[in-house]
Parts: C-alpha cells; sequence; structure tokens
C-alpha cells in the first residue's frame, strides 16, 4: 500500500526489453535504504516489485498488459518519474490509501501557472467517470490529489498543486497532451459499486414481481 505522498522524482537509468518483460532500471539515490529484492515500490503510481539492488540502482519487471496501460510505455532513459516506497504499519498516512493498481491515463487538456499554484485540466475516461466528485480524491502519477471541480458529464477534472508538490514530482513537468497515470479511490468505487448492485438488485425484483401480477 502507498499514501500519494511521493518522496522524490528519480532518474531512468536504462530501459531493456526480453521476452515480453520490460526491465526498468532506476537512480533511486537516498531512497535504498534497507531496499530488499521483492519490495513494492510504487513508480509513477504503478506499484512495481524489486528485481534488483546494486548500490544506487534498482531494477522493476514490468509485464506487457501494465506497460500498455500506463505512461511507462512512454518512458526513456533519463527521463524523471515519481517514487514512493510502500507504507509500514504505524507510518503517517499524509495523502490517501493508494494501491498502485492503475486504472489507466488521463490525458491533460489544459494547465495554468501561478506563482502560489498550478492547475491542471484533464480529462477522464468515459467509463471511470462515476468514480469521480468535486473534493473527492484522485492519484496521478502516484500523487494524493483532490478534485478542485469535476463535470460528470464531460469527465472533465482540475487538480490544484502546491509549490511543495511541484518541486518533489514530476507534475512541474506537465503540459497539454501529457498522459498521467490514475488510480481510483478504493472507497468511492466500492461505494459506487455496491449502490449499483443494489439498485440493479432492486430493478430486477420489481420486474418480477410484475411480470407475476
Amino acid at each position: 500500500m502507498f499514501s500519494g505522498i511521493v518522496a522524490a522524482a528519480c532518474q531512468v537509468r536504462s530501459i531493456e526489453q526480453k521476452s515480453g518483460i520490460h526491465r526498468l532500471t532506476l537512480d533511486l539515490t537516498g531512497l535504498t535504504h534497507n531496499l530488499e529484492i521483492g519490495a513494492s515500490v510504487a513508480i509513477n503510481g504503478v506499484c512495481l516489485t524489486v528485481a534488483a539492488v546494486e548500490d544506487l540502482s534498482v531494477s522493476f519487471e514490468v509485464v506487457q498488459e501494465t506497460h500498455n496501460l500506463t505512461n511507462l510505455r512512454l518512458l526513456s532513459t533519463s527521463k524523471l518519474v515519481n517514487v514512493e516506497r510502500s507504507i509500514r504499519l504505524g507510518d503517517e498516512i499524509g495523502g490517501h490509501l493508494l494501491s498502485g493498481h492503475i486504472a489507466g491515463v488521463v490525458e491533460v487538456v489544459q494547465v495554468q501557472a501561478a506563482s502560489n499554484e498550478h492547475g491542471i485540466e484533464f480529462i477522464v475516461p468515459t467509463f471511470w467517470r462515476k468514480y469521480f466528485h468535486t473534493k473527492g480524491y484522485i492519484a496521478l502519477d502516484g500523487v494524493s490529489l483532490t478534485l478542485a471541480s469535476y463535470d460528470h458529464k464531460s469527465g472533465k477534472g482540475v487538480v490544484n498543486l502546491i509549490p511543495e508538490t511541484l518541486r518533489r514530482t514530476t507534475l512541474s513537468n506537465v503540459t497539454v497532451g501529457t498522459l498521467l497515470n490514475f488510480e481510483v479511490d478504493s472507497t468511492t468505487l466500492a461505494v459506487v459499486d455496491t449502490v449499483e448492485r443494489m439498485l440493479q438488485s432492486a430493478s430486477m425484483t420489481m420486474s418480477e414481481q410484475k411480470t407475476q401480477s
């Protein structure tokens, strides 16, 4: 599990592909203390497993499905990615609980820069729009954020970024057309799906009663 509080933006050292597996190696300077093979690390919000640790270089293996679904497919050497180590029992949850299971990507359609904050506007894919609402949570490239505004019909959402978020993460480099990984808030997803099932069940029951009468 993760909290959506990115530790640092780290550089890609290399990307290799072999037998459908993409091996991603990063420079995790300052983040390798007690990091072992098999540990979970969020890279741009994607939960990946450590495959190798060599000094400050850490490698991860990305399967084809994850590669195709996320913006990890767009990475190249020297690019920066958001990195968060998994949380431990007793750690403070500064953002909101994340699993690292990415739903897909959103496309940035507008960026508004100001002296004290950045505004990023994006479009949520149609299937996922029911899971978002104004003041609700969203994670973009692993960063826990609150939707400043959201239009369910168009899927257009806006998040505002404070200077500290811009300094610590790759979101300072976002431009129009950038694709960002997004994760749905698990609590919202569970509530929406449960209510839909209940309404569907009630509708079926009413239909059966009308048929029998």
